[in-house]
């Protein structure tokens, strides 16, 4: 998975294009360990020697004032697997693609944890003197193609994102890549609650436990969360239409269904992912009954009738899931010492909740440019509006 960012430069001085090449081609950020060659090329023009070949197009056609130049920022997740060569090639490719009639030095970066391509390109065109033309949806058809180029070299893109909500700003873009936005955690938070909620009640009491003030009525449209920072937050700026209340109160309904079919006797475990069932968090609702069943093992009695009694009582106390889907199936095993090990279960369980709560994170992220492409309404992201003025400035 790449993104790909625009790097604001206010000083669009010749001096300031001439130090941004220098840093994009120093030798301790460009060489490849496994090959040991400088990764540094050019969209035509010669990689090395950028600097001078844009100077001669801007002076040929006599154009080296306002924008001289333009950067862009292709990054990739430490999680592909993928080699410095091959993001080069795909560097390459992209600047191709995205700026034809224009000189593009392409340099791709090893001194980070996640290799990136940097792209500097000439504002004027060698081939007839105009100056290159940005707008507010330049950023959105780069990331498209770059993702398209990606799948084409058999790596991952960002998943089409549900266009439910407040759009997420390029800032959150890159806030949740980098794993440092309150909102990101506010959602992790909310996967943990869910991940140990039967009923809204104990939804809200888990949400308090980890410091978070929930306003959730009937009288009210949206849930409000505020946050141990202060900032608030309602369902709706959560990017997916999943954390809406509806969706919660649809999730918490059937959960409340599953258990009252599973105290009649009649609940079959592939009920849990039944397609009419389908809310967004199936993989969640899995985890909230596997930890009710890891609970009951952990209490359970090897004496036989004790166990049964603890079974009893757990379904009169008002928890006629107690035992969990699997339980009362299971509960024959547990009281024969034939189960699995409690620790063991526990940390198997913890295992798979840790995956869904880090599938909380990247959902976070998950197709944000598609959000961005396909969304026709007037309002901008931030940082794009940053880009529009400056842009209008230059031209």
């Amino acid at each position: 998975m790449a993104t790909v960012n625009y790097i604001r430069e206010s000083k669009q001085t010749i001096s300031a294009m001439k130090g941004l090449i220098n840093y994009c081609i120093q030798d301790s950020k460009v060489k490849d360990e496994r090959s040991g060659r400088r990764l540094i090329s050019g969209i035509n023009c010669n990689g090395e020697n950028a600097f001078n070949e844009f100077m001669t197009t801007k002076y040929a056609y006599k154009k080296s004032n306002g924008t001289n130049f333009y950067q862009y920022v292709q990054s990739f997740s430490p999680r592909e697997n993928v080699t410095a060569e091959q993001v080069h090639k795909i560097g390459l490719e992209f600047a191709e693609k995205a700026w034809k009639g224009y000189e593009v030095l392409v340099t791709t970066h090893t001194d980070a944890e996640h290799l990136h391509n940097h792209f500097v390109i000439n504002s004027v065109s060698f081939e007839n003197g105009y100056k290159l033309r940005q707008n507010p949806s330049t950023l959105i058809s780069l990331r498209n193609l770059s993702d398209r180029i990606c799948l084409e070299h058999g790596l991952t893109v960002l998943k089409p994102y549900e266009k439910q909500g407040r759009k997420p700003s390029s800032r959150e873009y890159r806030a949740a890549v980098k794993g440092d936005s309150w909102k990101q955690q506010l959602i992790s938070n909310v996967y943990f609650a869910m991940n140990r909620s039967g009923n809204k009640d104990e939804f809200i009491k888990k949400m308090k436990e980890e410091g978070y003030q929930v306003t959730w009525t009937d009288e009210r449209k949206y849930i409000t969360f505020i946050c141990p920072n202060g900032q608030k937050c309602r369902d709706v700026r959560l990017h997916d239409k999943k954390y809406l209340k509806e969706v919660l109160e649809r999730e918490f309904k059937i959960r409340s269904e599953l258990i009252a079919k599973y105290y009649e006797g009649t609940l079959q475990e592939n009920e849990l992912s039944d397609e009419k069932f389908n809310t967004g968090w199936e993989k969640s609702r899995d985890v909230y009954f596997k930890l009710l069943d890891c609970s009951y093992q952990d209490s359970v009695q090897t004496n036989e009738s004790e166990a049964r009694e603890y079974y009893q009582n757990y379904i009169q106390n008002q928890n006629p899931v107690g035992l969990g889907v699997k339980g009362i199936f299971e509960v024959g095993n547990i009281i024969d010492g034939g189960g699995e090990d409690p620790e063991e279960r526990r940390k198997r369980i913890e295992a798979e909740e840790n995956a869904s709560n880090l599938g909380a994170l990247i959902g976070l992220t998950a197709g944000i440019i598609s959000a961005l492409a396909e969304d026709n309404s007037d309002e901008l992201p931030e940082e794009l509006e940053d880009e529009q003025n400056e842009i209008s400035m230059n031209m």
